[in-house]
């Protein structure tokens, strides 16, 4: 796949177009920035030339070519002959990613030589900037795993038109944030020079931070053209609560500010809640089957790791039991009030849990689950600024009570003068009701789903010979 797609990329259009004018465009401007700037001056403003342009080629044009991967590939019908060999669907999907991620590479390669130009004006932090290149080497390749797992989606506003608008602004806004850096000389190379703690753990954090999302949602595009028979979802959950344990771990020994929990905590449960929420590919006997050879401890395990949304949600409520450890250490240990940073928490809980109740009630069912479980989170959460912006105009913080139902208004009456403690028993109300409701429509599934296995397998079993 890697091969298949590599050589058709490489003489696709978009990509010749876009490498040839990254070099005529830098190697004419860069002449020009070297002659005409003073000495002071000329290494300052082509590191920003360089990091501009390859900025623009690898977060915006390169990640965009991942919107029509596999969303051309269902279109055409040919998904389907590609997962009857031997590839699986997870092999398909990064064999896709991989192949614009190489090219990307390519690009970042014929960077060096500008890079040795620039370090002949002297002032230059090689070792800031070449981790800089490598960061957004990273996150160009994170970009192409988002759009990549979207493009299976049958949704076009979330595969085609978020991205076609997302990634531009998202991309101006760290150019402005590169540009600012080096107009202050230098400054954010300085940062990512590795010579302080401070400047090695953001720098993991981010570069982790990456490596999950991208994970994650090449998982989701491998979840929505695999077939039943094959599980990814166990795989996927065991990850997840790996990296939840990890986090929770280093959550209550070096966190000491509680306002950084809830932002750990949702950017490590959002990308697992909504894969496990959704999930629409039914529990088929052989599963089933690698799961009952294990015993009582299979089928507790089973519980949890079993494909289907029904054991998606209990394993999403023992997250949220690991989740909640880091909160009781920090606050025994440095005695801090966490009142608002709970709502938060809570807030953010309710926000993943609010599209997954709408979905099942509605009884949405194969891929759009996904689709619609993104659209529906996105959604409310506008529509909660929205109701912010209609409070304030109007005065009355006190008309967001009527839609408190809605988890992430409470997060916005959190700007307004409600107490506090009002807000926390609201929310904790509707996070309750929200997880009981899942519970119960996901253990009535989850128990007929186990019986129609049983039944399955029971059928299948030999009947021995009887003596004639």
């Amino acid at each position: 796949m890697l091969v298949k797609e590599l050589r058709q990329g490489l003489r696709a259009r978009s990509f010749i177009g876009v490498f040839l004018a990254l070099q005529i465009i830098l190697g004419v401007i860069l002449l020009s920035a070297s002659a005409a700037a003073t000495s002071d001056q000329a290494g300052s403003t082509i590191s920003n030339i360089i990091f501009t342009f390859f900025s623009i080629a690898v977060l915006v044009v390169q990640p965009m070519r991942g919107i029509t991967t596999l969303s051309s590939e269902i279109k055409d019908n040919t998904i389907d002959m590609m997962v009857m060999t031997r590839l699986s669907a997870w092999r398909i999907v990064t064999g896709k990613w991989s192949a614009i991620v190489s090219q990307s590479a390519l690009i970042l390669i014929t960077i060096v030589p500008y890079l040795i130009l620039r370090y002949f004006f002297g002032g230059m932090n090689l070792l800031g900037e070449i981790v800089m290149l490598a960061l957004i080497f990273i996150t160009s390749s994170a970009l192409t795993a988002i759009t990549v797992g979207l493009s299976a989606s049958g949704s076009v506003f979330l595969r085609s038109i978020v991205p076609m608008f997302s990634l531009p602004v998202g991309s101006y806004i760290l150019l402005m944030f590169l540009m600012f850096g080096f107009g202050r000389g230098s400054s954010l190379a300085d940062f990512c020079a590795l010579d302080s703690d401070a400047s090695r753990i953001t720098i993991s954090i981010y570069i982790a931070s990456c490596l999950y999302i991208g994970f994650f949602f090449l998982a989701a595009g491998t979840s929505l053209i695999a077939p039943y028979a094959e599980n990814h979802s166990t795989l996927r959950r065991l990850i997840a609560l790996g990296v939840t344990c990890i986090t929770v771990v280093l959550c209550s020994i070096y966190v000491t500010d509680p306002d950084f929990l809830p932002y750990f905590l949702a950017l490590v449960l959002a990308p697992a809640f909504a894969l496990s929420l959704t999930e629409f590919g039914p529990l088929v006997p052989p599963t089933y089957r690698k799961f009952s050879r294990f015993g009582m401890i299979g089928k507790i395990g089973g519980l949890f790791l079993f494909p289907g949304w029904p054991s998606g949600v209990f394993f999403c409520s023992l997250l949220t039991l690991v989740a909640a450890i880091p909160y009781y250490f920090v606050t025994s240990s440095y005695g801090y009030s966490t009142d608002e940073n709970i709502i938060i928490a809570l807030g953010c809980l309710g926000t993943l849990l609010f599209p997954a109740l709408i979905i099942n009630l509605f009884k949405m069912k194969g891929p759009a689950r996904v689709s619609n479980y993104i659209l529906l989170g996105a959604a409310s959460c506008i529509l909660a600024l929205v109701l912010l912006g209609v409070a304030e105009s109007m005065s009355n913080p006190g008309f967001l009570w009527l839609f408190v139902w809605l988890p992430p208004v409470a997060l916005a009456m959190l700007e307004t003068r409600i107490d506090d403690q009002e807000i926390f028993a609201a929310i904790l109300i509707v996070d309750v009701v929200l997880f009981a409701a899942l519970q119960v429509m996901a253990l009535r599934n989850f128990l007929a789903s186990i019986r129609e296995n049983q039944q399955s397998l029971s059928s299948e079993a030999p009947v021995e010979p009887t003596n004639p």
